[in-house]
C-alpha cells in the first residue's frame, strides 16, 4: 500500500513527473516502480520528497 494523498502525477507524452511528499523512502520508491510499471510509461522523473514532520503538506515547509 501506498499513500497517494500529497502525490501530484503529471503526464506529458510517455514522461510522468511525481511531486509531493511522501513518509518513507521505501514509499519514494514504491511510487516510482508503480508508474514505471504502467504500459507506456518510458521515463519517470520522481521529483518526491521524504515527509519527516507529519505537521509539513505539499504546500507547506520543508524541514531542513
Amino acid at each position: 500500500m501506498l499513500d497517494a494523498s500529497n502525490i501530484t502525477v503529471t503526464v506529458q507524452g510517455s514522461e510522468v513527473t511525481l511531486d509531493g511528499f511522501v513518509s518513507s523512502r521505501w514509499d519514494k520508491r514504491r511510487a516510482e516502480d508503480l508508474v514505471d510499471d504502467v504500459s507506456g510509461v518510458r521515463h519517470v522523473q520522481n521529483n518526491l520528497r521524504v515527509n519527516n514532520n507529519s505537521t509539513d503538506t505539499l504546500a507547506g515547509s520543508t524541514t531542513v
